[in-house]
């Protein structure tokens, strides 16, 4: 637990850092579809998915650092003894911009905290009651914005997400969205 604390709050300090020195601060928010690739309900199943994040360019604009927290509504293909249906994360990521590599997307990759509330226990055990169980595990993901008017942007992203539960998760995400580019 002291631990999971102090990566948080290593995080919010760089974070804090990068904003007190940073070319852009662009929040964003949207939504969009969410599909388990393994550990769910399979690929043919998409349900609906939210996401926020704040994200930070360094000076030159070729790095950002970026922090989102997001959910993923799954009616069905829960896995046993799971009360919660939904699939939480909140994280961190670096991303390089599509101005540093000439690419057409900027690319990410970073860590998440998956949230998952279990009731009869985890991963075998009667606990009694309701528990949730976080993981860290790693993403990966693409992304592009467009600018429209002074300080409006539309974005979109596609996410890749490893959760560590059992079973273990595959999570891919296709979300678009609206934000701001101070």
């Amino acid at each position: 637990m002291i631990g999971v604390h102090i990566r948080l709050l290593a995080a919010a300090l760089l974070l804090c850092c990068a904003a007190a020195h940073g070319q852009h601060v662009s929040v964003w928010a949207g939504g969009g579809l969410g599909t388990f690739l393994s550990g769910g309900s399979g690929a043919g199943d998409a349900n609906a998915s939210r996401i926020v994040t704040v994200t930070i360019t360094l000076p030159g604009d070729d790095f950002a650092l970026r922090a989102f927290k997001g959910t993923l509504e799954r009616p069905r293909g829960t896995p046993t003894n799971v009360g919660d249906d939904d699939f939480d994360y909140r994280g961190f990521d670096a991303v390089i911009t599509a101005k540093a590599t000439g690419l057409p997307a900027d690319a990410a990759l970073g860590v998440a905290r998956y949230e998952e509330a279990y009731h009869q226990g985890y991963p075998d055990q009667d606990l009694g009651g309701r528990i949730l169980v976080h993981r860290w595990g790693s993403h990966l993901s693409a992304l592009r914005s467009w600018r429209v008017v002074r300080y409006g942007e539309l974005w979109a992203e596609s996410d890749l997400h490893y959760a560590p539960y059992r079973p273990r998760q595959l999570v891919l995400f296709l979300n678009v969205g609206i934000g701001l580019h101070l």
